[in-house]
């Protein structure tokens, strides 16, 4: 049982590296996915895939520990949550930009796509290349620093 829950915890994360090698973001949501699922399952395995009772102390033991499972879930809930976080990011990036290329975003999501002059869709805050005008005039320049 152990050898074969080996493998769908390599084939999953197998999918999910070549997914998250992917250049749609989507795909790259997916493979986190699949690989938070496969630690999940290694969890689970490593535990032990034994044959025993659940840790209710009216049936006999052994006992299984409950742990492996209280982690299980707890990671269940944080990689949904994470998930639904990333795909609203993607579908925001996506409104945006008008695709889903991850090497193509570049600075278009500072953008506004309606403009026709390429102005920027919020004007204090251009992009993290181009710093702030206001900070720019207001900096106080050093004594011997360069310009």
């Amino acid at each position: 049982m152990e050898t074969l829950f080996a493998v769908i915890i390599g084939l999953l994360v197998a999918a999910g590296v070549f997914l998250l090698l992917s250049r749609v973001i989507v795909r790259v949501v997916l493979g986190l996915t699949f690989i938070g699922y496969a630690a999940n399952l290694a969890i689970l395995t490593v535990a032990g895939l034994r044959d025993v009772s659940p840790p209710l102390l009216t049936l006999p033991g052994p006992y299984m520990d409950p742990l492996p499972q209280a982690l299980i879930l707890t990671a269940i809930v944080i990689g949904f949550a994470t998930t639904a976080l990333l795909l609203t990011v993607a579908l925001r990036a996506y409104q945006v930009a008008g695709h889903d290329d991850v090497e193509a975003f570049g600075d278009n999501l500072a953008r506004d796509p309606g403009a026709h002059d390429g102005s920027f869709a919020d004007p204090e805050h251009q992009s993290p290349d181009r710093p702030d005008v206001e900070d720019e005039e207001s900096a106080p320049v050093a004594a011997g620093s360069r310009p």
